[in-house]
């Protein structure tokens, strides 16, 4: 709430009759707290007020999401062999390129060589094939695709060069390389164990992880991309908010009416993955007229609040426009409706036993 200053003067008033004895009356005392004017009363409990003054709002929106990792990849084997080593442990930060752990070779050195040697034989199988279809060495890389294609089938050229792929693609992904920075998460096999195909692992980039929330669709005017997010996990509610901002609003409302949002965060290692968290999204609004809430009385059902004027509390009914946890905004005062103006002397302490024109000093 911006600030309205008053020029009051750091000097307690005594009333002449506390002057040289212990009267009962009490003197009346006015101390500048920020924009908040104490009084002190004879009787009764003492006030505070506010001057009243234009100032920017935010409106709030708050709720609960799950973290998400923006991207991860689940890492496995793609051969059955024996697990010869693993350099890693759940929670371990890599980088890319980072070995994480590496079958047994031995049998898959040999596949690949012996797929290499099988391939050899076919291409030469294939210049036979084409030999004897008329096509000399020199001619064979002229020859029509059609019987090149023949040629490949009877030498049996394609089945070498497949079984060639799959050991030489057996073989790379015998050792399992990080994709990119990350944490490791969910590593379940140990050393020596035989990999069946299952995930291995998964890398999970904790760098910049996002938010998944949902807003009922009547509040997506409170929700823009680029809006700023506060985050908070549940387990650590006493800590500072992480600040993040909307990246995602999908345009689809669900049957329940809701609409699902995210938003990205900065993890300063406190955010992991699946965790739930509290959101808040605040929209600024300016030139609002704003008060606490502790100004805010509710008589005969209807929202009152006390102004001083003239040394008298003031009833003036107001419309409330917009709140957020401690704060609202109400309507302007108009030929229709009292309200309230800049400037007005809103009291907002010890007012819960006021009435019209109760006399503050």
């Amino acid at each position: 709430m911006k600030s309205c200053v008053l020029h009051i003067p750091a000097i307690l008033l005594l009333l002449a009759s506390c002057a040289s004895n212990n009267s009962e009356k009490e003197a009346v005392s006015e101390v500048k707290k920020d924009s908040v004017l104490t009084i002190k009363r004879r009787t009764g409990e003492p006030i505070e007020t506010m001057i009243l003054c234009e100032s920017t709002f935010n409106r709030e929106l708050s709720g609960n999401g799950k973290v998400v990792a923006k991207r991860s990849a689940e890492m496995r084997f793609s051969s059955l062999e024996q697990i010869a080593h693993v350099w890693v442990r759940n929670g371990d930060k890599v980088r890319k390129g980072e070995k994480l752990a590496q079958l047994d070779l031995f049998a898959l050195e040999r596949s690949l060589a012996q797929a290499k040697d099988n391939l050899e034989q076919s291409k030469l199988d294939l210049q036979d094939v084409l030999i004897g279809r008329g096509y000399s060495l020199d001619a064979q890389a002229s020859a029509p695709a059609d019987e090149v294609e023949l040629a490949k089938v009877k030498s049996g050229y394609n089945k070498t060069l497949i079984a060639y792929e799959l050991a030489e693609n057996n073989f790379r992904k015998a050792t399992l390389v990080a994709p990119f920075d990350g944490v490791i998460a969910n590593l379940k096999a140990k050393g020596n164990n035989i990999s069946n195909g299952d995930v291995f692992c998964m890398v999970i980039d904790d760098k910049n992880p996002e938010v998944e929330f949902s807003v009922l669709e009547s509040e997506l005017s409170l929700v823009k991309r680029g809006y700023p997010v506060y985050v908070q996990p549940f387990v650590n509610s006493t800590s500072e908010a992480l600040i993040g901002s909307v990246s995602e609003i999908n345009p689809i409302v669900e049957n329940n009416g809701m609409v699902k949002v995210k938003a990205q965060v900065k993890n300063n290692g406190t955010l992991l993955q699946g965790m739930n968290v509290n959101i808040l999204l605040r929209q600024p609004m300016e030139q609002a007229l704003v008060i606490p809430k502790s100004a805010v009385v509710m008589r005969s059902g209807k929202p009152v609040v006390f102004t001083r004027v003239n040394g008298k509390a003031q009833w003036n009914y107001v419309q409330i426009t917009a709140e957020n946890s401690d704060s609202c905004v109400v309507a302007p005062r108009s030929k229709e409706y009292e309200g309230l103006s800049v400037g007005d002397s809103v009291i907002v302490s010890g007012n819960l036993n006021l009435a019209h024109e109760t006399k503050l000093d």
